[in-house]
């Protein structure tokens, strides 16, 4: 039997993988240019409104313990009321930049701890009215009503951000993109912690703040307190860092150790240095011992997002982490619309520059208070 010799074109040659049905395969860690601007964008203005409204909250924190005398209020009322509306801008940029840039973490976070958020607005509602309200009536039982409505609004704004801070340090229970938070999760050691922690750091920016920014009585035990509030805010910002290292929930939420604890340490001695400076150059006016206490209400936001990225969110769930990409807006929807966000952040150093620029000469009782 003969048959024809196989030619070389006749031999069988592999067989062509099939390409899947469905979508290429992604990489999570791949972002857009314009993501990782929006989530800049929204970390820059979340330590802006912790720097700069932390000097509101941590002066009505500590208000009533520096101010003596209808003088001494009139003292602190002048050194912080042209700053008081502009330092919320920053919280307001933040929560539009959330909103429109990040839908995912909208629909988690602020979603999951609604509860939590709808308290801190109205404690801030509260101390804008208080902050109004408290010298309509030239009466000193009036103004003392209205000073512990401003201090208790406060204190519950710096228990809430630093509750707040503490739980998204961690894993959270995220499942399908929804969170669901009872109180256990803000009652867990880190939290309560991290808003003791909160509370002692805003006492001190305020407190540092006054010293450099008033004269006389105010000025003297403002420093004397930033002294004493210096070491009570290290020292539980270290308590922190070891209930985050030793709480098993916690210790998940950090997918980069280092950076995150070179941050938080950062700040802890911000909160040891910022008191020194302020001792050394009490009622001068200078802007150097307020920016080194802000960095220690600043840095903790720093701190978190090195320790989730590329995440935005950490579950407990396995597989069930939420990344800044999959939390942002559609790629075309920030490219376009993100040229005209960016123009805010300028905006906003201006108004500031200006503000602390025009109101550099440390405040007494003579100078006018605006609230």
């Amino acid at each position: 039997m003969t048959g024809r010799r196989r030619l070389p074109q006749d031999r069988p040659g592999p067989v062509p993988r099939r390409r899947p049905v469905g979508p290429e395969p992604t990489n999570e860690e791949t972002f857009t240019v314009w993501e990782i601007i929006w989530y800049g964008l929204l970390g820059v203005l979340l330590a802006g409104y912790l720097a700069l409204d932390g000097i509101t909250l941590g002066t009505g924190i500590i208000g009533r313990l520096v101010a003596r005398s209808d003088d001494d209020r009139r003292t602190v009322a002048a050194a912080t009321g042209p700053f008081f509306l502009g330092n919320e801008v920053w919280l307001v940029s933040a929560a539009g930049v959330t909103l429109g840039g990040f839908p995912g973490l909208e629909s988690t976070v602020i979603t999951g701890f609604y509860p939590v958020i709808v308290l801190a607005v109205a404690a801030l509602l509260v101390r804008e009215a208080a902050t109004q309200f408290r010298r309509r009536v030239a009466s000193e039982r009036w103004l003392r009503r209205w000073d512990g409505l401003v201090q208790g609004a406060c204190l519950v704004l710096a228990v809430m951000w630093g509750a707040l801070a503490g739980a998204v340090l961690g894993a959270l229970p995220v499942r399908g993109g929804e969170l669901h938070v009872s109180a256990g999760v803000l009652l867990r050691p880190v939290p309560v912690l991290s808003a003791l922690t909160a509370v002692a750091v805003f006492a001190l920016h305020g407190a540092v703040f006054l010293a450099m920014r008033t004269k006389g009585g105010v000025a003297g035990r403002a420093v004397r307190l930033a002294v004493r509030l210096g070491p009570v805010a290290a020292v539980l910002g270290v308590l922190t860092l070891a209930g985050a290292a030793l709480d098993p929930r916690a210790r998940d939420g950090v997918l980069n150790v280092l950076p995150a604890a070179l941050f938080a340490l950062a700040a802890i001695g911000a909160a040891l240095f910022a008191p020194r400076l302020a001792a050394s150059a009490t009622g001068r006016g200078g802007l150097g011992a307020p920016a080194v206490s802000a960095l220690a209400a600043l840095l903790p936001v720093a701190a978190i997002g090195a320790a989730h990225w590329p995440q935005a969110v950490v579950s407990t769930h396995a597989g069930q982490n939420m990344a800044v990409k999959d939390a942002a807006a559609d790629p075309s929807t920030l490219s376009v619309v993100g040229p005209v966000v960016l123009l805010v952040l300028p905006v906003l150093l201006a108004f500031q520059a200006m503000q602390w620029w025009a109101h550099r000469t440390p405040a007494d009782d003579r100078s006018p208070a605006y609230l």
